[in-house]
């Protein structure tokens, strides 16, 4: 299923949109992603990425800002959607990445335009490729990482990861849709952080 899904996305998505992986000297993959504010960027290395695994650049999907009125924050989206299979699980996971500390709500309606996006994805595979079960049955998790420091910024001193002090979940206002998940990860930036983290 996996391998049928990856294939239709590499079909369907334009190559600028999917984010190269890199394989690291320690032998697990590892990805840099990069966002902008004020022409400043900011970025944050996610490390022991599993090997079946599809980034995408979920924000060069143009707003709908011609289309939608946007009063209910249904124009906005996350910045990326991580498609993975681990152990024939698979997971869809919606990130937003953030410089500083913003106010729950918008990140939140973030995370749910992201998700959107994933379900039109999932009804043009399913339409125009004839594949009814194309992205089904995936795992659907929300997570952001904050205060990610801008390069003028950056902090150059190595620090350890420690989810119990990093991570925490924050509830999402209650929708009656099975889909969405009950609450979303937030976590806090680190120099690195391990792909583990977003599980």
């Amino acid at each position: 299923m996996w391998e049928k899904d990856h294939k239709i996305l590499s079909e369907l998505i334009a190559d600028n949109v999917i984010i190269p992986i890199v394989s690291s000297s320690s032998s697990s993959n590892e990805v840099i992603l990069t966002e902008n504010i004020d022409n400043t960027p900011y970025s944050i290395k996610i490390k022991g990425l599993p090997k079946e695994i599809l980034i995408l650049k979920a924000d060069e999907f143009p707003a709908l800002l011609k289309f939608f009125k946007g009063s209910q924050g249904e124009s906005k989206r996350a910045d990326y959607i991580i498609l993975t299979n681990i152990k024939n699980k698979r997971i869809a996971i919606f990130l937003e990445l953030k410089s500083g500390n913003p106010d729950n709500k918008d990140i939140i309606n973030q995370l749910k335009g992201a998700f959107c996006l994933y379900k039109y994805l999932q009804k043009v595979g399913q339409v125009f490729w004839g594949c009814t079960d194309f992205l089904m049955d995936y795992e659907i998790r929300f997570a952001v990482i904050k205060e990610i420091p801008q390069k003028t910024k950056l902090n150059k001193k190595a620090t350890k990861f420690i989810r119990e002090n990093l991570v925490s979940t924050i509830p999402l206002d209650k929708l009656n849709l099975p889909e969405i998940p009950k609450y979303f990860l937030s976590l806090k930036h680190q120099q690195e952080i391990y792909f583990r983290a977003l599980l």
